[in-house]
């Protein structure tokens, strides 16, 4: 009596089974495995390149893609391409597609086999300015490898996800002027566009003012040092004592008879691989200083002995001792004497500061080579020219009056004795347009001449 239902209930669950099997035949496992998208921009608003790489998995294979990106991002430029990774085999896929508002529609001819790698790689999408963190929705097709009936539309979860910045003054700026016809014009000219590119001069100057600083911040210690370093040594040269006068000529003539950059190279990569580490900073502004202080030792050396004699003598009957009469007469002396080539040594040393750019030190020459290394064009090296000129153009006119301040109290000139200055920028006091005595004054109060560079 009861075998109508349990007939029932047997042909339902054979139906279900039948049902199930023929779902399975048309809606065949398909998944992408590790979905992940790139972007080669770190600020937004400028035409980006996003890479899409992706597994393929499941036994259907690949016949299009919708990107649906964020709100705002213009799509209307784009271009893209695809190639797919089969073990080792690289292979180039023909796509076709067009953007519709922000969603990318792409198709593969041939589909996408399963188990292999995915990359898709669209270019010219310009991103809103705004930086942040945004997802990259993803829809695609499919059909079966088994039969090539299509499949439902696939969606991945919002798991993709990509950041950038938003873009920095000098950034928008550089992006103004890629839009001015005028300096399209000028960056057509070959030696103009390499050497005085109006955009990365914008964009190098906050890039490079930081080793500008970090090269300041080394001088403004190091140079009291060797100021210090330089007396104690001229004395010393200067000593009735031979060991102190061995020891001070032989810093003096090993650090003046080697180059700078060497002296670098030691302290930098030698003393540490013998052990010794000290903070970059400070070991800089120690080479500084040593290589300083042996010149401004022969300055001082110099200075002092162009004293006149008789200053000593007047000293001593005066009831001074020789530390009185170092003190109070010859000193300061030497000091108004040797200040103007004191300037031009700090000049120098201002500039050898980008010599330390050979081991790795974010100063100004550094930073300008990693910009030329990025772009391959030259204007960086130019906007480092013009902050070394900050420093030493008002350095050297300042060097030039103090010049002509000592040959007036030295020899008594009167203003409308001297010849004018020229005017302007570079329009320090020039020898060849001196007076013979403040030729001889000048040379007679500097040290010995050294070549640029040590």
């Amino acid at each position: 009596m009861d075998r109508g239902p349990r007939t029932a209930r047997r042909l339902l669950l054979g139906l279900v089974l039948a049902a199930a099997m023929l779902f399975a035949v048309a809606a065949p496992a398909l998944a992408l495995t590790n979905p992940q998208v790139t972007v080669d921009q770190e600020a937004g608003g400028a035409p980006t390149r996003f890479t899409f790489v992706s597994l393929t998995d499941g036994d259907a294979s690949i016949t299009g893609m919708d990107f649906v990106f964020p709100k705002g991002f213009d799509l209307s430029k784009v271009t893209f391409d695809t190639v797919t990774l089969e073990g080792l085999i690289r292979n180039k896929v023909k796509v076709t597609g067009a953007a519709t508002g922000e969603t990318l529609s792409v198709k593969f001819d041939p589909s996408i086999a399963p188990s292999s790698t995915l990359r898709v790689q669209i270019y010219a999408v310009v991103p809103t300015n705004e930086g942040g963190t945004y997802p990259l929705k993803l829809s695609y097709s499919a059909e079966s490898t088994a039969t090539g009936t299509p499949v439902a539309t696939q969606r991945t979860d919002d798991t993709m996800k990509f950041s950038y910045r938003s873009p920095t003054i000098p950034e928008r700026m550089s992006r103004y002027l890629d839009a001015i016809p005028f300096v399209t014009q000028w960056n057509s000219v070959k030696a103009l566009g390499m050497f005085f590119k109006p955009q990365l001069i914008v964009t190098s100057v906050p890039m490079v003012i930081t080793g500008w600083f970090l090269a300041l911040a080394w001088i403004a210690f190091a140079f009291p040092i060797a100021i210090v370093g330089g007396l104690c040594f001229a004395f010393m040269k200067m000593s009735k004592v031979a060991p102190l006068r061995w020891i001070a000529a032989a810093y003096i003539n090993v650090i003046r008879g080697t180059p700078l950059f060497l002296q670098i190279f030691v302290a930098f990569i030698g003393l540490r691989i013998a052990g010794f580490r000290v903070d970059d900073n400070i070991t800089a502004v120690a080479v500084l200083a040593m290589n300083s202080s042996a010149y401004l030792a022969e300055i001082f050396r110099a200075g002092i002995q162009s004293i006149n004699k008789g200053q000593f003598e007047a000293a001593s009957s005066l009831g001074m001792n020789y530390a009185q009469s170092m003190q109070f007469v010859i000193i300061p002396q030497t000091v108004k004497r040797v200040l103007p080539t004191m300037t031009s040594e700090f000049i120098l040393l201002f500039k050898d500061t980008a010599l330390f750019a050979a081991v790795g030190r974010p100063e100004l020459m550094y930073a300008a080579q990693n910009i030329v290394a990025n772009t391959g064009n030259m204007t960086p090296f130019v906007v480092i020219a013009a902050f070394y000129l900050i420093i030493t153009i008002p350095l050297i006119n300042f060097v030039g009056r103090l010049e002509s301040k000592l040959a007036v109290s030295e020899h008594g000139e009167s203003p409308t004795d001297r010849p004018k200055r020229r005017g302007g920028l570079f329009g320090g006091w020039s020898p060849a347009s001196a007076s013979p005595e403040l030729v001889v004054q000048a040379s007679s109060a500097a040290a010995p001449p050294r070549r640029s560079g040590r």
